[in-house]
């Protein structure tokens, strides 16, 4: 089964300054987007905020993986439904690699299609 990430009008604020204004964006499944500009451009904020981040408010606009709005689920559901955030320069988990780490996720996101399909 196909996944899209859509992103519709997302307004994202941080201690009452709107850092995003409108962004729209839609991923479909096997596509590959580089979210490129310079640093203060708003790039972590955006992946933030799609993660839940308490420290970003979204003042306006959807977030949809596959047709439902994830802005109204917890962190942790979110990972459910297959979404995570793996960083620039993460922490070093010794005897993980960030393969292995990417691996995991893939494997979690097709067991949970497997259950779906049953």
């Amino acid at each position: 089964m196909a996944s899209t990430l859509e992103i519709k009008d997302l307004h994202v604020s941080i201690e009452d300054k709107e850092i995003l204004k409108g962004v729209n964006l839609t991923i479909n499944t096997d596509e590959i987007h580089a979210i490129m500009g310079p640093n203060g451009t708003g790039k972590s904020t955006l992946s933030s905020a799609i993660m839940g981040h308490p420290s970003y408010e979204v003042t306006k606009g959807e977030v949809l993986l596959d047709g439902v709005n994830i802005l109204e689920l917890e962190v942790d559901e979110r990972a459910k439904a297959g979404l995570f955030l793996a960083m620039q320069y993460p922490s070093e988990i010794t005897g993980v690699t960030n393969a292995d780490f990417s691996c995991v996720q893939l494997s979690m996101r097709n067991v949970k299609k497997d259950k779906k399909s049953t």
